[in-house]
């Protein structure tokens, strides 16, 4: 199994008048330390207009100055909103981190999970779907031709262009979906794409899923397949907090989950999760759930590193390849994450390497 990290750059209030820049810093730090703890990949989501909940706007630019501070960590957009960029600008921010980072790029795409952040931007939720799925089309079109040789769909009419940079990594990087709702697995799987969930669902109620999504992208038809070079990988995040004091990180573990699921009163919060049911229905999940019982199900990781062990080893068992810890959630303080990113590099991860 692998291991990744994961950062919306939350910045719960109150807030200080130097609170958004040391956030941004924090999180640079974190990433250099996940790297020298032995994680192999990073993630960062793209969110707009969410304060509180998600300042990273430009993920590019984030993912761009880790690729000058790290040798080795894999670094993914999780996800670029595809239904809200110009494609020629999404395929030039692909390769462009690829070239930067000598190959590390990893390609998340998705449709956004909000309204709110979708319309701001310009563009119709209803048919996000369909315009982020011409839009990868055309983005892998893009990134595996010397010139790009022009789309034509429903929602776009690309002329043919040469799109530089190329990128290093070929036919083109990995690529990625989100998963808000398990139906994505399987349906990632037909299109030959890594798929990211969320451990909102329990072990029990995603295994079937990523059985699904392992058999569909064995077995399917390759020929349908929206990526070149198939992908077949499957990961979740969580929140989680690692302390030797096990009850202590326990505490901040769920403390995070909950205002992370919804538990909190940030000014945007009603307008999340539109594409998982609401944030109500979302928070639900973990509201009826005591902390024991979180832990329990391994929707939350928190503990010492035994603890933590435990709970990552209930998704090894239903074939997770990659375990994505999102630490920087919540009122989780920085040293709080440099503690955890630490003691797992140091306790949890060597017990799963293959």
């Amino acid at each position: 199994m692998d291991f990744g990290v994961m950062t919306q750059i939350q910045m719960p209030r109150p807030w200080t008048d130097t609170t958004e820049r040391e956030g941004f810093w924090n999180g640079l730090d974190q990433v250099v330390a996940a790297e020298s703890a032995g994680f192999k990949y990073f993630w960062i989501t793209e969110q707009h207009f969410f304060i509180e909940v998600g300042h990273c706007s430009c993920p590019d630019m984030v993912l761009a100055a880790l690729s000058q501070r790290t040798k080795t960590i894999r670094l993914g957009f999780g996800v670029i909103l595809m239904p809200c960029h110009n494609p020629f600008m999404i395929a030039e921010r692909v390769s462009m981190l690829d070239v930067l980072s000598k190959g590390r790029c990893e390609f998340g795409a998705g449709r956004g999970t909000s309204p709110y952040m979708v319309e701001g931007l310009g563009f119709d939720p209803k048919i996000g779907r369909d315009v982020g799925r011409e839009s990868l089309e055309a983005v892998v079109s893009m990134l595996t031709h010397e010139k790009f040789p022009g789309y034509k769909g429903k929602h776009f009419d690309l002329p043919s262009r040469h799109v530089v940079p190329h990128p290093i990594q070929r036919p083109h990087p990995p690529i990625w979906v989100a998963a808000s709702n398990l139906e994505t697995y399987e349906h990632a799987g037909r299109q030959g794409l890594g798929v990211i969930g969320v451990t909102r669902n329990t072990p029990d109620e995603t295994a079937p899923w990523i059985a699904a999504y392992k058999s569909a992208i064995t077995n399917g038809d390759k020929s349908a397949f929206v990526a070149k070079a198939p992908n077949p990988k499957n990961g979740v995040f969580g929140m989680a907090c690692c302390d030797k004091d096990d009850r202590l990180a326990r505490d901040v573990a769920c403390a995070a989950a909950r205002w992370y699921y919804g538990d909190n009163d940030a000014e945007l919060n009603a307008n999340r999760f539109a594409t998982a049911g609401g944030v109500g229905k979302v928070n639900d999940k973990v509201a009826t759930r005591t902390n024991d019982e979180l832990l329990a199900d391994a929707m939350v990781f928190g503990g010492n590193p035994d603890s933590i062990s435990r709970q990552v080893e209930r998704w090894a068992k239903i074939g997770l390849d990659q375990m994505i810890f999102m630490i920087q959630a919540g009122k989780t303080t920085h040293d709080q994450v440099m503690r955890t990113i630490e003691l797992i590099g140091e306790k949890v991860i060597p017990r799963f390497a293959s």
